[in-house]
This record gives structure tokens, sequence and C-alpha cells, in this order.
């Protein structure tokens, strides 16, 4: 007869919590989309530096679901590097002022 538990102890990993990486203050540029049926929609979200991993790479790619929304095309946000399964990903918390010499 088959419990509660039983179907516990079958998951072979019980879920983890998120945990913050890095936090880091960035200045984000949206990149669109020219041409086609959906001309001008926000693609993507990137911002120079980021990661660690990818000596090759020059910017980092937030999803744009991971944005809140701004007006205009770069804007100065508070970043962080979640640590998440498959892989960690990048998320905007709040929008900031930006540095005074930029």
């Amino acid at each position: 007869m088959s419990t509660q538990r039983a179907g516990q102890r079958a998951s072979p990993h019980a879920p983890t919590a998120e945990r913050i990486l890095t936090r880091t203050t960035v200045k984000l540029r949206r990149v669109r989309q020219y041409g086609g049926a959906d001309h001008d929609r926000t693609l993507m979200f990137t911002f120079e530096g980021g990661t660690r991993r990818a000596q090759r790479s020059r910017c980092s790619f937030i999803d744009k679901e991971r944005v809140p929304a701004f007006e205009g095309e770069e804007a100065w946000f508070e970043v962080e590097e979640v640590s998440a399964k498959p892989w960690p990903f990048w998320r905007a918390v709040r929008q900031v002022a930006g540095p005074g010499d930029a």
C-alpha cells in the first residue's frame, strides 16, 4: 500500500532554494527584433561583463521576463546572479539611478 511518504522517498532530489551568487549594478540594454511580423519586439537584455565562466564573452544576457518594465532602450538596474538548476541565471531586481560618472 502506497503512502504519502513513499512518494517523497522515491524522488531522487529534494527541491533546493535559490541562492544569490552575485549582486551588482549594471546598465541593461534592450535587444529588439528588427523585421518580420513581430517588428520591434523585445528579445532580451544585455549588459557588459557579468559572467566569470565564459572568458570569451564580453556581455551577459537576461531573459526579458526577468526584467521589470522600463521606458527607453537603456537603464541602470541592480541585478543578481542566481544559482539554480539546470544552470545559473541573471535577473534584474530593481531599477536604480546610474553612477554619477556614467
